[in-house]
């Protein structure tokens, strides 16, 4: 099997911000070494990468197809490979270029970034697929909004303005995120970025509310 005969050539080939970063772009299929989770977690996976970017916890991930390899939920019986898995970048040991090339995504693919990442840096993009917004940190822009809303409240009617009002269900509230977003990168969000970006916009009000 080509996973286990490429052992001794890994040793030497460390995953880097560059070469995930380029294997996102050249969609190419990688062998890497991870680290993961016990049982069943650690060892060679096979993987076709498509998005590179920061979790909420400000952890460098990379979420890829798994396609056959070590797995920690396969393991368990949870989620059996083929399927989509994210890594911690800084658990990945080696990472090594098969040589093949992966052409069009697989199911489940989403071509506006990824939920689970704070920032997107990077996501693959397919036949005429245009390159969605990346590059942005939207927990700052977030944050920053909502503490203003709730700063001017305050100014104009006191803490007890406070009371009762769910930003997370203020479109008002939406509409200067999505306007930040758009500042920052450059790009105006179509409608169906908006609507994928607009349950992370929810869980991360709701954090700050907490």
């Amino acid at each position: 099997m080509k996973l286990y005969n490429t052992v001794k050539s890994l040793i030497l080939e460390v995953a880097s911000v560059d070469s995930i970063v380029n294997a996102i772009k050249n969609k190419d299929k990688i062998i890497i070494y991870y680290d993961g989770d016990e049982p069943g977690g650690r060892g060679l996976r096979e993987i076709e990468p498509v998005c590179f970017g920061y979790s909420k916890a400000d952890n460098p991930v990379l979420r890829a197809w798994d396609k056959e390899g070590a797995s920690h939920t396969g393991y368990k019986g949870e989620q059996p490979l083929p399927g989509w898995r994210l890594f911690r970048a800084d658990k990945i040991l080696s990472f090594k270029p098969t040589g093949e090339k992966f052409a069009s995504p697989q199911a489940g693919y989403n071509p506006n970034g990824d939920r689970s990442m704070n920032r997107v840096i990077i996501n693959a993009v397919f036949g005429n697929q245009p390159q969605a917004p990346t590059g942005y940190d939207i927990n700052g822009i977030v944050t920053n909004i909502v503490n203003n809303i709730k700063r001017n409240i305050v100014n104009r009617e006191g803490t007890q303005g406070l009371q009762g009002i769910d930003l997370a269900k203020s479109a008002e509230a939406y509409k200067l995120i999505y306007s930040a977003i758009e500042s920052q990168t450059g790009k105006r969000l179509t409608t169906d970025e908006k609507s994928n970006l607009r349950p992370t916009i929810a869980g991360i009000i709701n954090n700050i509310k907490n």
